[in-house]
Order: C-alpha cells, then sequence, then structure tokens
C-alpha cells in the first residue's frame, strides 16, 4: 500500500500539517507534527512523508485519533526499502 498525497488537501496550521492521502482503496488523514518546518519544506518532503505514513498505516500504527501522526524524526531518519 503506497499512499499519495491529494492535490489541494494540504492544510498548514502554526504546530502542524494535514495531509489527505490515498491509496487504492483508503483515504487517511496525516498529520506531520513540525511546528518550526515552513509549507515549503513539508512539500518538499512529502515522498518521504509519503513513505513514512504508508509504513505506520501498514503496522496499524495509528494514534488515538485515528490519523497516523509522522514527527520530523521519522522524516530524517526515513529510508526507503
Amino acid at each position: 500500500m503506497k499512499l499519495v498525497t491529494l492535490p489541494n488537501k494540504i492544510v498548514h496550521t502554526a504546530q502542524h500539517t494535514l495531509l489527505v492521502m490515498k491509496d487504492d482503496e483508503t483515504s487517511q488523514v496525516v498529520c506531520v507534527v513540525a511546528p518550526d518546518r515552513k509549507p515549503s519544506e513539508i512539500q518538499s518532503q512529502l515522498p518521504v512523508i509519503e513513505m513514512v505514513a504508508s509504513r505506520k498505516l501498514m503496522r496499524g500504527d495509528l494514534a488515538f485519533d485515528g490519523r497516523v501522526w509522522v514527527i520530523p524524526d521519522e522524516i530524517a531518519t526515513a529510508h526507503p526499502t
């Protein structure tokens, strides 16, 4: 399963960025907790964020609110498989 960010479905706030991602069958809200990252930085890291979110969703690693949360350490240490 590979999640891909939907166009125009990115919302930036002061503390986090919300992304709506989709694979063939599933839509998933992903929360990127990165208060010191600019929207352009999040945008440039979308492939890595999508990879991390896909892995977490496959493991069932969802937060209490049903979203996949991605933190800066996960983005920094992500390695493609």
